[in-house]
């Protein structure tokens, strides 16, 4: 007996020494989420791999981890990005955090399990800086504990744990306003520093941090004296403006580069509402997420029940200041607004609407409303009674609201239900009968916050499903192995392609120069003519999808990768998996060169090079919009100088239709039958030409109007932005019959402007051909230096390419300059003089130079100004 009261009194000893020291709570503040993020993976198979992660983000840690420390100058220009593009603002987008370091310490098969680490990481380091500032509050520590871990595991957080490019905003911003804080009261801080790191890491969140806390800095430099506003103020701004003088490296290039893409486009500021108000209510609950939600959804404002209660109870309580709840309140609800008002949406989005994930800026609300219900923690020591009953009463109209949403959302399920009624009601008593009555009034708090918030992780995440690590690896093995070997056999400038993908990225991840990509930092001209070309694309991504054996060899695509049908018996986490096959017949015009396990490469004899000779025409390229014929052939012809047709448009046979009605006068319209089960219009097409056949459906039929049919086998067409396009439906098949048949799945069909063409091989092969007879070869000496060999003309020649145009390209012959110019509204091209020529292009990026020295200049400042 004596023996255990000396270990239960030596128990205590070591528990009380352990809570009176403050590394304990700091590790509690990133262990507790960062294990209770990872242990829910860990416990699905380690897989984490969704929506964007998996086909977006995975693609570029691939061409990080490959490229950072073997081929650096691959970060600042690379053919693996679009047709080719500067590299600078995606990686200020999606690659400067430090914590992608971590990618290192891991094999290329083993990224996703990285990126499961990292964003595990990165959670916990939220509630780290988040307890960190909340303690410098002067508050009990396990309310600072509850406060950071509502803060890391918020609705926001879980919601977009993927886009963890935007973690670091999350984390940074506790940093930020605590240096505010420091500045208000004219003590040393790191401002600097904190907004140097949210411009770097990541600019999109970091502005929208940035923003925040000058609102927060206006909202508090009232309560400063008169005499000492314009110091104060001087200092905010000056240390702001020299910390983004610093980030211009980043800043400066990233902004040229926007210019040109994402911020082309117009909106409209009209006065509107984004989302209906009352709707909002319902985020507040427990699981509030799935996978409408990502893409269509409301903004993610979840904080845990105490939270939501104690916020309302910051403006109910008698102890704080009225000036302070009104200033408080006048910014809260600026942020509330932001959420659903139209103009104030597009604020904070730099002007864009976003694409899925609204709201994006709403960890800020988030933040701001646990720090008013700190502030509430620390200064409330007892709510009145008619204040508790005004609390219990919009509890319950709470729980009836969601209880009245239920029917509109699939996430407000029974048990979400009776999960978050039950937490408020534990909330409610711990605001009635536990605060400030009884010493374990913090770990109470923050054990019920800390259940809450897994828990409510655990709904959220339940909703959502991932694709297997193991896919990813299998990908990644089988394309890298082909990739390696084909650049190791052609050393000319080419490009690459597939009738398979697994993401829009596979480019940055298999290591070859495709035209597929998916960027948030895109190039609108680019864009723009591929989606002339026919190719499937919406308003940041283009697929290899939709185009010609014309197109491919125009834009030098030289080789093909499909699967080896021949391949033999795989397991099942060893298999290459071929979803989203592309639907070409005419990929058969294309001899194998190559076989591997489950890989097949094919080579396009015909291709054009990416740099090549073209007659001087002062015609301008006029592409129209949805025609993909045309601008094909007006490409064609801009290029080679022929004046050919390789498009022939064929007839319509006459229709069997079942279960529809034919306009009358019209021509190809149609109604569905009133009761009828299934209405079906088909055409037996006589193939008459040993070409490629395509079918052109016009801009609105798509999937949810029709399913098409190809002798019977059902085409997966599924379109993104709307346009017309191309869909191969044979290939050197005279003699024969192919049957067209469309399904109605509305009321009518309009197929007045579909066409049926025939592309004639032949003859383009033959004309392809002689046309590359004649081309210079260009070679890459490293990813900023392209070089051609010597080459002789007897006539004044543009020398084009198929490089995207920018103004960073500078071209030289024989050493000295020449002037770039314009071609096809899209790519790189000069003017050559009859005579002997070698030219070398330079890419410089200016944009970047210029951020660097400025970034020197402000760091020689900054050290002398500290000196």
């Amino acid at each position: 007996m004596r023996k255990f009261n000396m270990l239960s009194a030596k128990f205590k000893k070591i528990s009380k020494k352990t809570l009176n020291s403050q590394q304990f709570y700091y590790w509690l503040s990133f262990l507790i989420p960062t294990i209770a993020f990872f242990a829910y993976f860990a416990c699905n198979n380690f897989n984490i791999l969704t929506v964007d992660l998996g086909q977006q983000y995975v693609d570029f840690f691939a061409f990080l981890r490959r490229n950072l420390f073997s081929h650096p100058l691959e970060l600042i220009y690379s053919f693996n990005n679009g047709m080719g593009n500067s590299m600078i603002a995606s990686n200020a987008y999606y690659l400067l955090s430090p914590f992608n370091l971590l990618i290192f310490l891991f094999s290329p098969g083993n990224i996703p399990i990285a990126i499961l680490t990292i964003i595990s990481i990165k959670i916990g380091a939220c509630g780290l800086s988040g307890y960190y500032y909340w303690k410098k509050q002067d508050i009990e520590p396990f309310y600072a504990l509850a406060a950071s871990i509502a803060y890391a595991l918020s609705g926001y957080v879980i919601a977009n744990h993927f886009n963890l490019m935007w973690l670091d905003s999350i984390i940074l911003l506790p940093l930020l306003i605590n240096a505010i804080n420091q500045i208000l009261n004219k003590e040393k801080n790191h401002l600097i520093l904190v907004t140097f790191g949210l411009w770097v890491t990541n600019f999109y969140t970091g502005i929208m941090a940035l923003f925040f806390g000058f609102l927060y800095f206006l909202s508090k430099i009232f309560f400063v004296k008169k005499g000492e506003r314009w110091t104060i103020v001087k200092n905010y701004l000056g240390k702001s403006i020299l910390a983004s003088f610093l980030s211009a490296f980043v800043l400066l290039p990233t902004f040229f580069e926007l210019l040109s893409g994402k911020a082309n486009s117009s909106v409209n500021w009209n006065l509107s509402w984004q989302f209906n108000a009352p709707d909002q209510l319902s985020k507040l609950i427990d699981g509030a997420y799935n996978f409408h939600e990502m893409e269509a959804g409301l903004p993610n404002i979840f904080m845990t029940m105490p939270f939501l209660l104690f916020l309302i109870a910051y403006f109910l309580s008698k102890k704080i200041a009225w000036q302070n709840k009104l200033v408080n309140g006048i910014l809260l609800l600026f942020l509330l607004l932001s959420l659903i008002f139209t103009p104030l949406v597009l604020l904070w989005h730099l002007g864009q609407f976003p694409i899925w994930y609204p709201a994006r800026f709403s960890f800020v609300l988030i933040f701001f409303c646990l720090d008013l219900g700190i502030i509430f923690l620390k200064n409330e020591h007892g709510l009145t009674w008619p204040s508790k009953i005004i609390l219990a009463i919009l509890s319950l109209g709470l729980v009836c609201c969601w209880t009245f949403l239920q029917n509109n959302f699939a996430f407000i399920t029974d048990t979400n239900l009776i999960v978050s009624s039950a937490f408020i009601v534990i909330s409610l008593l711990f605001i009635f009968f536990i605060f400030t009555h009884h010493a374990f009034a913090g770990i109470f708090l923050y054990s019920v916050v800390v259940a809450e918030a897994i828990i409510s992780m655990v709904l959220s995440l339940n909703n959502l499903s991932y694709q297997e690590n193991y896919d990813f690896k299998n990908y990644l093995e089988n394309t890298t192995l082909l990739t390696q070997n084909l650049n190791k056999k052609d050393h000319i400038l080419f490009r690459t392609e597939k009738n398979f993908y697994r993401s829009d990225d596979d480019p940055f991840t298999s290591n070859y120069n495709g035209i597929t990509n998916f960027n948030s930092i895109t190039n609108a001209k680019v864009l723009n003519l591929l989606a002339n070309l026919g190719y499937l694309h919406n308003s940041n991504s283009v697929t290899n999808n939709g185009g010609t054996p014309l197109t491919e060899s125009l834009l030098g695509i030289k080789y093909y990768i499909e699967p080896n049908y021949d391949r033999g018996e795989f397991s099942k986490k060893k298999q290459l998996i071929f979803n989203n096959n592309i639907h070409r017949l005419d990929l058969d015009n294309y001899p194998i060169i190559s076989d591997y396990s489950q890989l097949a490469l094919l080579k396009n004899n015909e291709a054009l090079p990416l740099t090549f000779l073209i007659k001087e025409n002062t015609n301008k390229t006029k592409f129209v919009q949805d025609n993909p014929v045309y601008n094909q052939e007006l490409l064609f012809q801009r290029i080679t100088g022929s004046k050919q047709k390789l498009f022939k448009n064929i007839d319509w046979p006459d229709p069997q239709t079942h279960g529809v009605n034919a306009w009358p006068g019209s021509w190809m319209q149609y109604d569905r039958k009133k009761h009828a089960k299934q209405s079906t219009i088909s055409f037996n097409l006589p193939i008459d030409y040993n070409g490629s056949y395509y079918l052109e459906l016009p801009n609105g039929v798509d999937e949810n109007l029709i399913d098409l049919f190809i002798n019977n086998q059902q085409v997966d067409f599924v379109t993104r932005d709307g346009q017309n396009r191309l869909i191969n439906i044979a290939n050197n098949n005279k003699g024969r019959n192919v049957k067209i048949s469309f399904t109605l799945k509305e009321n009518n069909l309009n197929l007045n402007t579909a066409n049926i063409w025939c592309l004639n091989t032949i003859k383009m092969n033959r004309i392809l051909t002689r046309f590359n007879q004649k081309q210079p070869r260009t070679y890459q000496k490293n990813s900023l230096v392209l070089q051609t060999s010597t080459f002789k003309i007897k006539e004044n020649k543009i020398f084009a390419s198929s490089i995207p145009y920018s103004p960073n390209w500078f071209i030289f012959d024989h050493g000295k300059l020449v002037h770039k110019r314009l071609f096809a509204n899209t790519f790189l091209s000069t003017k050559l003089a009859q005579g002997t020529h070698r030219l070398t292009f330079v890419y410089l990026p200016i944009a970047f130079l210029i951020g660097i020295l400025i970034s020197l200049i402000s760091l020689v400042y900054l050290k002398l100004h500290l000196d």
